[in-house]
């Protein structure tokens, strides 16, 4: 449940003066000079507000990580689970009163348990609440098999698709802000490094290139080099 807070944030300053303008007028030249700023010299104070004809934002969730993820789960939401030697990933999509529905990676089927087997499970299991901001590794898993299967990933034009990227992200329920979209989403980062590491440990060594192939011909990947092509000098 939401609840409604009053947030003021000031800067307070002490100055000798001969007039009230004047201390007025320099405390607005330093902060017009970035002197004193809100980040350095601000306070703040939060109270509950009960005022009506108000606009009010809309603070986002987890905004501040003091939420228990074991207590109060919320989308995006997983567990890391591990039994009898098979592992699996419990992603939260969303919840009722009384039951947390997850997606399960091993099966792709989305499940529920009670919201009390959900809190034994994170007492037993590896928790990761959304705002830790970590993805599921599947979900990495799947964004670089799409890419593998459009081609994507092979020879020196080798490169991630944000459209696709996004497109993975979102059906799992991560969906960016337009202002992690123009400045960098954390979750489309995540997976970006995850490709490129892909691509790194996909490409051979100097090593590798060199006794790779036969008949003069070296590899690296759909590109074919070979000993007998014409040097600059023969053209």
């Amino acid at each position: 449940m939401m609840r409604k807070f009053k947030v003021s944030t000031e800067i307070v300053t002490y100055i000798w003066a001969e007039s009230s303008e004047d201390a007025a007028k320099y405390q607005s030249e330093l902060i017009n000079q970035e002197q004193l700023t809100l980040n350095k010299d601000g306070q703040q104070t939060v109270r509950f507000s009960r005022a009506l004809g108000v606009k009010f934002l809309e603070a986002p969730e987890d905004i501040s990580c003091t939420r228990n993820p074991a207590e109060k789960p919320r989308p995006q939401d997983w567990l890391e689970i591990s039994q009898d030697g098979l592992s699996t990933v419990a992603l939260v999509r969303r919840m009722s009163k009384r039951r947390v529905y997850y997606y399960e990676a091993v099966t792709g089927t989305e499940r529920s348990i009670s919201r009390e087997a959900w809190t034994r499970w994170a007492s037993n299991y590896t928790l990761h609440p959304a705002y830790e901001h970590v993805l599921p590794t599947f979900i990495a898993a799947e964004a670089i098999r799409l890419h593998e299967e459009k081609g994507l990933l092979t020879g020196t034009s080798a490169t991630p698709e944000s459209a696709i990227i996004l497109a993975v992200l979102e059906k799992y329920g991560y969906e960016p802000t337009d202002w992690e979209l123009r400045n960098g989403y954390w979750a489309e980062n995540a997976i970006e490094k995850s490709i490129a590491q892909h691509i790194l440990d996909k490409t051979p060594t100097a090593d590798q290139m060199a006794n790779a192939g036969s008949g003069g011909e070296e590899s690296w990947g759909d590109i074919q080099f070979s000993s007998n092509l014409p040097t600059i000098d023969d053209l």
